[in-house]
């Protein structure tokens, strides 16, 4: 069975938060990011747009036609600090900031859709953002409730787990791995990998994790540390270039 998304979905650094099989992306920086793994009680709630209209063989009795839906997504993130007290998740600390801004600037574009599933609706849309200070009860967390509501209707789209079968690579870990050190490649379809580079270099050793087919092990060839691209092969094709920064 091959692995999705979900499989893939890994918390923010520090975060205690589980994933969800209703997965959200907002996109920060031109690109779609996962952020399912930082938030919890994520609630999709549709409202469909209607028109009225006559019922067909029924004179003057009131019918209705749906014609699209809006939406409004909720959830709540606990933010995490690093050593220097800082929000750790980047991606919250833009959402905040769009969420006390106005006019275009209060808006993003963000996707819901199943992470197990490709067949299952997924749904796209710009949204205006709204966050407000929460409470857990407990004095040492930070959480904030955010509210997505739809700029209009939103739009269906081919569901982003819908692949060819190329790998997909989500993380790497650990970074800044120097040569000879293994790094681990959390993703999809990267079970039976048949080749790798790390920065345009070859990886001569390819090896999985019995029983973690989402993992594929690269030791680190030779190189100067930097930037160092992931890229991993199989049968089908080759994935889409993963950052990575490697020793040296």
């Amino acid at each position: 069975m091959s692995s999705t998304i979900f499989d893939t979905t890994v918390v923010t650094e520090g975060a205690l938060a589980l994933a969800h099989e209703e997965m959200l992306r907002v996109k920060r920086a031109g690109v779609f990011e996962n952020i399912t793994g930082d938030v919890n009680a994520l609630v999709n709630t549709p409202t469909p747009i209607t028109v009225m209209r006559e019922a067909y063989g029924l004179k003057g009795t009131d019918s209705t036609n749906v014609l699209a839906y809006t939406q409004v997504i909720t959830f709540t993130v606990e933010g995490v600090r690093d050593a220097l007290g800082r929000i750790a998740q980047a991606w919250l600390v833009e959402l905040l900031k769009v969420a006390r801004s106005t006019g275009a600037a209060n808006k993003l574009d963000a996707q819901t859709f199943d992470g197990r599933d490709e067949s299952l609706i997924a749904l796209e849309g710009s949204y205006s953002v709204a966050a407000v200070k929460s409470t857990t009860g407990f004095k040492d967390k930070l959480v904030w409730a955010f509210t997505l509501t739809s700029d209009g209707p939103v739009g269906i789209i081919t569901s982003p787990i819908a692949g060819t079968g190329i790998p997909i690579i989500e993380s790497a870990l650990p970074t800044q791995a120097i040569a000879s050190a293994n790094v681990y490649c959390r993703g999809y379809n990267v079970a039976n990998i048949t080749a790798a580079t790390i920065g345009g270099v070859a990886v001569t050793s390819i090896s999985q994790i019995p029983g973690e087919p989402n993992i594929v092990v690269l030791e680190v060839p030779a190189g100067t540390a930097g930037s160092a691209p992931i890229v991993l092969t199989n049968a089908v094709g080759a994935s889409t270039a993963f950052g990575y920064l490697r020793g040296a």
